[in-house]
């Protein structure tokens, strides 16, 4: 679960998913960044896994397009779900680089 790197507090998974999209501390209210690390794996894990989602329902389950689109995006809801547990703050918006 991510810590605020501001005032130290770990953030449960409900208030992660609150603030999901401002990142903003729910103890001290500072504005927190996800860290560029996390930002590099966080998207990698979600294309890697929506893709073989996406492929393992067309091909080993051999269902229609618009199936495997519905799987890919259960596959989201998953790791949208997931998200908090790798999720880790900064302080400052990093580069990515």
């Amino acid at each position: 679960m991510p810590v605020c790197q501001s005032c130290g507090k770990e953030w449960t998974w409900k208030q992660t998913m609150k603030t999901l999209f401002k990142l903003k501390c729910p103890y001290c209210g500072e504005k927190q960044y996800e860290s560029a690390k996390s930002r590099m794996k966080n998207g990698m894990i979600s294309v890697l896994i929506s893709l073989i989602a996406m492929l393992a329902a067309n091909i080993l389950l051999d269902l229609s397009l618009v199936s495997a689109i519905i799987f890919g995006l259960l596959a989201v809801v998953i790791l949208f779900s997931v998200y908090p547990f790798v999720l880790k703050l900064s302080n400052e918006e990093e580069p990515y680089w």
